[in-house]
């Protein structure tokens, strides 16, 4: 995470997970809001599976990052939205090759995309230092 924001640790979220329980971002920070961003290539594919609709899904979150100034690093909260509880591990072990920081979270399972066929759509706020 940039400098100047701070994590911040009561002990609720390290008994279910390695993610932070507040992020307290400084005034000044640019905030980069992300839609909802599921598992489809540029071309309108979908992957077939969870961890590849996974993988696709933060690959395109690091490039849309990337066109905001951002980067992986810079992300302040998460949310997930898978479509079945089965998924949970194989979406977990992609995530964390991407996000290997302690940003908060948020893990919905069970809820109906926008499309029947998405497994999985992940939203995220990164935060920047200001750019002048």
């Amino acid at each position: 995470m940039s400098d100047g924001i701070q994590i911040i640790e009561t002990g609720i979220s390290a008994q279910i997970g390695q993610y932070a329980d507040a992020v307290r971002i400084p005034a000044g920070y640019d905030q980069i809001v992300l839609s909802g961003t599921p598992g489809l290539s540029l071309d309108g594919t979908l992957a077939n599976g969870i961890e590849a609709q996974a993988e696709q899904a933060w690959h395109n979150i690091e490039a849309i990052l990337a066109a905001s100034g951002a980067e992986l690093s810079d992300i302040v909260s998460v949310r997930q939205w898978l479509r079945d509880e089965s998924d949970i591990a194989g979406y977990v072990s992609i995530r964390k090759r991407y996000v290997k920081h302690s940003p908060t979270f948020m893990l919905g399972v069970g809820v109906g995309l926008v499309r029947p066929e998405f497994l999985v759509e992940v939203e995220v706020v990164a935060a920047v230092p200001p750019t002048t």
